[in-house]
């Protein structure tokens, strides 16, 4: 049985010569597009709680000599965020700097996405079409690592275990380019690294079925899992030493254990939908200081509430019944993938079963190809379907997603052949992953947050503040922005804390002001039982000469406003700091001895 066939039109001497090129240069056809299409909107917008500014304090802390995790929180591994630390190193903080790298990572994603599909399909034009997916809508800027190194991995997989190399030395060669992919994806994240050691685990074991000379290729295989194991050690030798040299080796290791531990509360509170009541802190009773009353807190409003704190996906049942377009279009992009994948990995479960009894390497060729593919993309399907089903995640998801359908919708089009059972599950199976696509497409490029040029939209007024931010935004954003930039630096000095709630770590950047919060990132999603307490005994450590309040409802629920999971802290902070405007929603208050009078 012929799975990875190649189709072409009608094989004139001008398609030949083009699909050669198209082989060839494709991978650069790529690349300049991507450059193209990233310059038009790279310096736009401004996200104030986007991920960038986290990325840039958390850097510029390391660059200071504080120690990961121990020191300064990181949520994710040390690799997150050395790179960025390395490239301030080198030309400064600076946030242009900062989009350009995380553009190059999309620019470079795009590029493996046209390797892998080359490799899979033999096809030139086909590869470039299918890498275009990644390249228009690459996810949320500034965690572009989660789509490169699920492409990176699936690459190497397919090369190191799935297809056979022209020569033992190149099987090799690749084999320790999986090692250090793996390697380098647990200094990244951890739970994709987990996840793509199961992966690379399988390939290990299946290796040597279906080869000629069982027992040359069972010593193979226990030389690449040596040499990936190998690869993984060199790779984390580096921070592993400087982490004993630095005291926090016992934070860096203990970050891989514990992850399994916290994979389990997360678990658990998705089973159950249920977390504990948090006690109601005593507020501190403390002489106002404020120069004028603050504005009235609006009311806290009940109901609609989820419990555990996440944002919640829509209900199956919005694919029909949600009141807009717009609504049921999300509905259906959310879990038309779940369907995708099943429609791929159930045959090709099965057709790998039947080529290890028959002993087809072709077969079985095939067949790993659906599943590594498929497989690789599925290691960013938690994070978005099951603790933030929202467009940014589900973007990130669908880079890596978007090649696998187009691989398998490859296969299944020369598969189609074998009998008109297999033409009517072909058929069936390239409608619903094309419609996945156009779905996912039709819902995410019209939205910044997926990363798309819709960042772009109405945004053609410059604003310049420190630390390299010199971005296009719209005029409303511009002059809110520009007040708020302009209060801080007329109240508060460059050695002066600010800090923002829930979170806001970009004003820190684009003010050079630092903030004093271990972990800059905190909302109702996490355990606040004691969050009155800590922070009112840091506010009084450590006297920020300015708070930031964002009311808005980040998860998407009446509880998730800081105002009602925060009342004691909100009400302390307007009780005892001067009210000095809102501005992009974000409410500024100002340390009593900096408080003059409010903005007008």
């Amino acid at each position: 049985m012929q799975f990875l066939g190649r189709w072409s039109p009608r094989k004139t001497d001008f398609w030949v010569r083009l699909e050669s090129a198209l082989k060839r240069w494709g991978a650069l056809v790529v690349a300049v597009f991507a450059i193209i299409y990233y310059s038009l909107y790279y310096r736009s917008g401004l996200n104030f709680s986007g991920e960038g500014g986290t990325v840039a304090l958390v850097a510029m802390r390391l660059l200071e000599g504080q120690r990961p995790i121990v020191d300064t929180f990181l949520g994710y591994n040390v690799m997150w965020f050395y790179p960025v630390a390395w490239l301030f190193q080198l030309v400064g903080p600076d946030y242009t700097a900062l989009r350009i790298y995380f553009f190059a990572l999309c620019t470079i994603t795009g590029v493996l996405a046209f390797f892998i599909v080359r490799r899979v399909t033999g096809s030139g034009w086909f590869s470039i079409l299918a890498a275009l997916g990644p390249v228009l809508i690459p996810g949320m800027i500034f965690r572009n690592y989660m789509a490169f190194l699920a492409m990176l991995n699936m690459l190497v997989l397919l090369q190191a275990y799935v297809f056979e190399q022209s020569s033992k030395f190149r099987q090799v060669l690749w084999t320790i380019a999986a090692g250090i992919s793996l390697g380098l994806t647990f200094l990244m994240r951890i739970d994709l690294g987990t996840f793509f050691t199961l992966i690379s685990a399988g390939l290990i074991v299946l290796f040597p079925f279906s080869r000629p000379q069982l027992g040359a290729s069972l010593a193979f295989a226990a030389t690449g899992a040596f040499l990936a194991a190998m690869m993984f050690c060199l790779i984390h030798a580096p921070f592993y030493v400087d982490a004993v040299k630095r005291g926090y080796v016992e934070a860096f290791t203990a970050q891989y254990t514990n992850w399994f531990a916290m994979v389990r509360f997360l678990a658990t509170q998705q089973l159950t939908k249920r977390a504990p009541s948090p006690p109601t802190p005593t507020p501190t009773a403390i002489a106002s200081t404020t120069a004028e009353p603050p504005p009235p807190a609006p009311p806290k409003v009940k109901g609609d509430v989820d419990s555990d704190g996440y944002l919640q996906k829509r209900a199956l049942s919005d694919v029909i019944e949600a009141r807009t377009f717009y609504e049921r279009i999300f509905a259906l992009a959310t879990y038309l993938p779940i369907l995708v994948a099943l429609l791929i990995i159930f045959p090709a479960v099965a057709l790998l079963g039947v080529s290890l009894v028959r002993g087809d390497f072709a077969l079985k060729t095939g067949a790993l190809v659906l599943l590594v593919t498929t497989g690789s993309a599925l290691t960013l399907f938690p994070q978005y379907f099951f603790f933030r089903p929202d467009t940014p995640h589900l973007s990130e998801f669908m880079a890596p997603f978007v090649v696998a359908i187009a691989c398998a919708s490859w296969i299944a089009f020369h598969w189609r052949k074998q009998s008109a059972a297999a033409a009517i599950y072909s058929g069936l199976f390239i409608i619903v992953g094309v419609l996945n696509v156009a779905v996912f497409f039709l819902h995410a490029f019209p939205k910044e947050s997926s990363g798309s040029i819709a960042a772009r939209k109405m945004r053609k007024y410059k604003f310049v503040a420190e630390n390299g931010v010199s971005v296009w935004l719209k005029q409303k954003e511009r002059e809110d922005i520009a007040k708020m930039f302009e209060v801080l630096q007329a109240h508060t000095k460059p050695s002066d804390y600010i800090v923002c709630y829930p979170y806001a770590p970009t004003i820190n950047f684009m003010t050079n002001r630092p903030s004093y919060e271990y972990n800059l990132y905190v909302d109702n999603a996490h355990n606040v039982s004691g969050f009155f307490r800590e922070t009112l005994d840091e506010v009084q450590k450590y006297r920020p000469a300015a708070i930031l309040i964002d009311n808005r409802a980040l998860n998407q629920t009446e509880e998730s406003r800081f105002r009602n999971w925060a009342p004691d802290t909100y009400e302390w902070i307007r009780s005892n700091y001067g009210y000095a405007g809102t501005f992009r929603r974000h409410e500024i208050y100002l340390r009593p001895d900096l408080y003059h009078e409010q903005p007008q």
